[in-house]
């Protein structure tokens, strides 16, 4: 049967304070001994390495200590379970993972033979089951929602000095998310956080198509936001104008079909409740779906379609018919943007309908009353003259943003082709990552 020596607290402390200080001692050497001009350098790489074994071997110690304490207070004789004397069988090592590196605890091993249960008495109460740490999971997951498995494995070992291979991040991210759905469905202070932010709500919709095992797919994208209403400005000022920033932010996101989408984005309405405070604005794409979603949930709100991608229609139809770069185009573009931003569809008609009273080919009148039909099944959604006075948004960058860098960037990667389930699992690490809460989540997580 294996033995060792206990570690109370005072002998923890002096452990400590001998490597401190020799740690002190070895980083003046390294300054000293430095070539000219490179002090800092060398200090810098000692702290670095050196530095990071300081912090590592001082929690190893002080969780020694701890469990020794527990131990000795916690001595129990028989078995909780069925009261039959338990025999002490030696001392275990447990090895386990953490933000400063890999921890070694010894702890003692009891076990009752009638049930056999083993049991190790310093576990739970300090918190030691499992291989990996609450901050190594948060940092293996965080470093997983921007980039690959592999490169988020190469960052925690160049940032941090930790091996963590890219099989193990990506099994920490499938254990972390399904944890994460449930504290963003059930958690109180997602509520609360969205509830008390100060703002009007802004509820932003769009897809990111990715690639699946079954093909390419769309991921349905939804953010509620809160943002304080801007400096009002004339239409001509639109491009010059600084928005505030978003106070609060909820992502969410899934493959799904469009009624299955519309009952998360029900959900979350329910749940955020963000017809409490300020109004509502609803910003997207012309998309149709979209605005079934927008007008079966929410009713009679405002709605406003994405600035830019109305000038991107604009453009093109300019292009197409006094050619990119002209002086022609650029003046016709800048009265026509003028016109929608300033009078929305009615001063836009009469922009489109000069267009029109030229000759054209069959091919560019039908583009021409495409584009005008366009603007008038949107007409509703114009009104960025009102919304510049009042200091509003006008475009959907938030939502496009996040297809764009949390979808994107993560799940697009050259090759890669996910299996729907585990991409949506991804994307609720992604859109907790991309929303306000992540921190909230986990002062929480266990």
């Amino acid at each position: 049967m294996s033995q060792r020596s206990p570690l109370d607290a005072h002998t923890a402390k002096q452990l400590f304070l001998e490597r401190a200080a020799a740690y002190y001692d070895e980083l003046n050497a390294a300054t000293e001994n430095a070539p000219y001009g490179q002090t800092f350098n060398h200090a810098e790489a000692f702290v670095i390495n050196e530095g990071r074994e300081l912090l590592r071997s001082s929690l190893e110690t002080i969780m020694q200590a701890n469990i020794d304490e527990l131990e000795k207070k916690k001595e129990t004789k028989k078995c909780q379970k069925c009261q039959t004397k338990k025999r002490h069988r030696g001392y275990r090592n447990k090895n386990r993972l953490s933000a400063v590196g890999n921890i070694v605890l010894t702890r003692r091993y009891d076990e009752c033979l009638p049930c056999r249960l083993p049991e190790h008495v310093a576990d739970e109460p300090l918190g030691l089951e499992g291989s990996y740490s609450i901050g190594l999971r948060r940092l293996a997951v965080f470093a997983s929602a921007d980039q690959s498995f592999r490169k988020a494995s190469e960052t925690m070992e160049e940032f941090l000095g930790l091996q963590l291979c890219h099989n193990t991040c990506r099994e920490l991210c499938q254990q972390e998310t399904p944890k994460m759905a449930e504290w963003m469905q059930k958690s109180p202070e997602v509520t609360t956080e969205f509830i008390k932010a100060p703002g009007n709500v802004e509820v932003t919709i769009d897809a990111a198509k990715v690639n699946t095992m079954g093909g390419w797919r769309d991921v349905k994208v939804g953010i509620f936001s809160k943002r304080k209403l801007g400096e009002s400005v004339s239409p001509d000022q639109w491009d010059k104008r600084k928005l505030p920033k978003v106070n609060v932010r909820v992502a969410f996101a899934a493959i799904e079909k469009k009624d299955r989408f519309r009952n998360r984005l029900s959900g979350w309405r329910k749940r955020l409740r963000p017809g409490l405070t300020g109004d509502i604005s609803a910003l997207a794409d012309g998309a149709d779906w979209i605005w079934d979603i927008v007008r079966l949930e929410f009713g009679k709100v405002r709605e406003c379609l994405d600035v830019y991608h109305a000038l991107e229609h604009l453009s093109g139809i300019g292009k197409l018919f006094y050619g990119e770069g002209t002086a022609a185009y650029q003046q016709w573009y800048e009265w026509t943007q003028q016109d929608l931003l300033s009078g929305g569809f009615a001063l836009l008609e009469d922009r489109l309908a000069g267009l029109s009273s030229e000759e054209r080919t069959a091919g560019e009148r039908e583009f021409l009353r495409r584009l005008r039909d366009y603007f008038r099944n949107h007409s509703d959604r114009l009104c960025y003259r009102e919304r510049l006075l009042e200091g509003r948004a006008m475009g959907s960058g938030e939502v496009e943003g996040a297809c764009k860098s949390m979808i994107g960037r993560r799940l697009k990667q050259t090759g890669a082709r996910w299996k729907v389930r585990r991409l949506n699992r991804m994307t609720t690490l992604c859109t907790l990552r991309y929303s306000s809460l992540w921190k909230n989540y986990w002062k929480y997580a266990k």
